[in-house]
């Protein structure tokens, strides 16, 4: 609440200076018949007594009304009536200015303890990005001395300079929310922190910093290690991918030199345990692909087509009346589809025909992948969509972990004979277009 430079001795000097020139001017014009305009000066020193001294500005005003009282009536005792009702009004405006002053103080005092005690590193910049105020918090995260910040750019302590200026510009326009920046301590160790901006009054813009160090770091190594897996993953992909394509010709040179009943048997038993092994590895190709890239809203007639030309129907059709249909889901849509298609269409569920159709409903949408096969028997519906040793069907758990992130729930639900299988899809990840 304090005037920049005055100090408590000297507010005291001012005040008293005042109220004693106000008091002269007034005996002067009591003196010389003026008693109208001249009492308004004593209301300048209760304002500063009330602003500088709030817990003693009342009596202080009421000591100036008090002196004033005296003069007054001691020149002009037949104006008392008048007198009083100023000296009451010199209280009545020293006490509300005095009430005014500590409740601001209070309420400064109070921000002055957020600014000074949070957790996050506070700065007030000027029109011109200079530092103006600056946290504890803020010196602390920058490695700076106390003051060490006030009166530079802070550009000058960021790694991207234009980024700091951007920001700023900004900022000083409206809010900005949670954009990192990279500045940098004395010693040159970059600092990660993530950065908020918002006007604060004509000219100047209120900073908050949250030191993100660590977590940067740690997505860093994430990263990295996310990379040297993948690298390592492709790896094992191309040689059980060589490996595999290896059996395959060794077992189709077998099936053409054997004429043995038993052996046939066996080789092509081989073989199907050889696809087998090629539809796991592929699954976990398309597992490493999940939630690489943001989800998006995408064309389900679209997805279809390209899950139907990764297919071997054989003579089953497929068809889609999703003409219209989007849905908001991950981007391998399309694999959870195949996995779907391919579970109709291989031999053995002696379907002929797969149709897919949307239906819209007050809760979203269900979207039917239903055949005229055999159909699923009741007993294998709880495991379906679960990762289950020796079965085929990891596929359809990839499906439901793939649907699943963004809240797509699937379930099997053929009745008599026949397969259908439920997508249901959230009121507001599906929309005509």
């Amino acid at each position: 609440m304090d005037l920049p430079g005055t100090s408590l001795p000297r507010r005291t000097l001012i005040a008293a200076a005042v109220a004693a020139g106000a008091l002269l001017a007034n005996l002067a014009g009591l003196l010389s018949g003026i008693t109208v305009v001249v009492p308004h000066l004593l209301y300048i020193p209760i304002a500063l007594a009330g602003y500088w001294f709030p817990r003693r500005g009342t009596l202080i005003a009421a000591g100036v009304a008090v002196a004033y009282a005296t003069m007054a009536l001691a020149v002009t005792p037949g104006e008392w009536l008048s007198v009083l009702a100023r000296a009451v009004t010199l209280v009545a405006v020293g006490a509300l200015v005095a009430h005014l002053s500590r409740r601001l103080r209070s309420q400064e005092e109070r921000y002055r303890g957020l600014f000074d005690s949070s957790v996050a590193a506070i700065l007030v910049l000027d029109a011109d990005g200079v530092v103006q105020e600056a946290n504890p918090r803020a010196t602390a995260l920058l490695g700076r001395e106390d003051g060490g910040l006030v009166g530079r750019p802070l550009a000058e302590v960021a790694a991207d300079p234009e980024a700091v200026r951007v920001f700023l510009a900004l900022a000083a326009r409206g809010p900005v929310d949670d954009l990192e920046l990279v500045l940098s301590a004395p010693s040159g160790t970059p600092v990660h922190g993530l950065a908020s901006g918002a006007p604060l009054g004509p000219g100047s813009t209120v900073v908050s910093l949250a030191d993100v160090t660590e977590r940067y770091l740690a997505r860093s190594a994430l990263e990295s290690a996310n990379r040297t897996m993948g690298t390592l993953a492709r790896i094992l992909d191309q040689d059980l991918a060589a490996t595999v394509g290896d059996m395959d010709a060794c077992l189709e040179r077998g099936r053409a030199t054997v004429t043995d009943p038993e052996t046939l048997a066996v080789l092509r038993r081989l073989g199907a345990m050889l696809e087998a092994i090629a539809r796991s590895a592929a699954v976990a190709r398309e597992f490493r692909r999940l939630g690489r890239r943001p989800a998006a809203w995408q064309r389900v007639e679209e997805a279809v087509e390209e899950a139907v030309a990764r297919l071997d129907p054989g003579p089953v059709v497929v068809r889609a009346w999703v003409a219209r249909l989007e849905v908001y889901a991950d981007p391998t849509l399309p694999s959870a589809l195949y996995h779907f298609l391919h579970n109709a269409t291989r031999p053995g569920t002696g379907a002929t025909a797969v149709l897919v159709t949307c239906h819209h409903g007050p809760d979203g949408c269900r979207i039917w992948i239903e055949d005229d096969g055999t159909g699923v028997p009741p007993a294998e519906r709880g495991s379906l969509f679960s990762p289950t040793a020796r079965r085929y069907g990891h596929g359809l758990y990839f499906a439901r972990e793939s649907l699943g992130i963004t809240g797509i729930g699937i379930s099997e639900e053929g009745a008599g004979s026949g397969a259908r299988f439920v997508l249901t899809v959230p009121l507001e990840g599906s929309r005509l277009v």
